[in-house]
């Protein structure tokens, strides 16, 4: 647990998610023992009051930073920030499956990556899970068509995703190579391969629906003694339909629990 004095934040990425993060911790309903210090992004429309900085300099300025990137970006601030052993909450957690070298910094630093749930539910019960051993770890995706645009996967395999007029399969895999080929919409499973048995053994089925009103992620996760179906319906960000409004409310929650003298995990 962080100690009574504020904690600095540096922001890195403020578009839909870092920005929303950026509101909570300035608004009305601040986050207890933590203060909004910096951000970084070129293209940011609202600097909430804070310096807008480079990787080099939000990282010397933050006692922890916070992760809200494309996938691509993410290496660069990570090497950053744990060669300064600074602690980092990650969003982008596709990030770590697709470059491993993120990994491979942190273990080589005293740094501590932290993963919100992002838009999932349940993860607490897949860690619990873990501990029993699990045999099975599914997760199916289903958004509308266009919130899949621009993804490599559908790119590379000419999908035409206007076309598509009922619920459809478009993908299905490993968590690895969803994270290959959706990484700004699969963060969802690159977390519950992290939390459970690992991207090449967590299968992933990504559902293109035009009927569908926002983004649901259904996993399924078994053990010799349990089993776990969770379910989650989310409204897409307005400002990003690759993501919902909850992934950015998994951060403001870790950092409220951070500050808690009573963490429920």
């Amino acid at each position: 647990m962080y100690d009574d004095s504020l904690t600095k934040i540096g922001i890195a990425g403020v578009g839909a998610i870092g920005s929303a993060v950026a509101r909570a911790m300035t608004g009305e309903n601040s986050i207890e023992g933590f203060t909004l210090d910096c951000i970084s992004d070129p293209d940011a429309k609202n600097t909430f009051g804070v310096d807008n900085l480079d990787f080099e300099t939000l990282v010397k300025r933050s006692d922890l930073i916070i992760e809200c990137l494309p996938a691509s970006i993410v290496p660069a601030l990570a090497e950053t920030a744990f060669r300064a052993n600074k602690d980092v909450i990650f969003i982008s957690s596709a990030a770590l499956l697709l470059y491993p070298q993120i990994v491979a910094s942190l273990m080589d630093s005293d740094s501590t990556a932290y993963l919100p749930s992002g838009a999932l539910c349940g993860l607490d019960g897949v860690t619990a899970m873990k501990e029993m051993g699990i045999r099975e770890s599914i997760i199916a995706s289903t958004k509308p068509p266009m919130g899949f645009s621009g993804a490599p996967y559908i790119i590379a395999n000419d999908i035409d995703l206007s076309a598509i007029n009922e619920k459809t399969c478009i993908f299905r895999g490993n968590a690895y190579d969803a994270s290959k080929g959706f990484p700004a919409n699969v963060n969802v499973a690159a977390t519950l391969s992290l939390a459970g048995i690992g991207p090449e053994n967590t299968q992933v089925e990504i559902w293109a629906d035009p009927a569908a009103k926002g983004n649901a992620h259904e996993i399924t996760v078994k053990s010799d003694y349990s089993t776990m179906t969770t379910r989650i319906e989310n409204m897409p960000d307005p400002a990003n339909p690759k993501s919902s409004v909850l992934a950015a409310q998994s951060i403001v929650a870790l950092l409220r629990n951070m500050s808690n003298a009573l963490v429920i995990a």
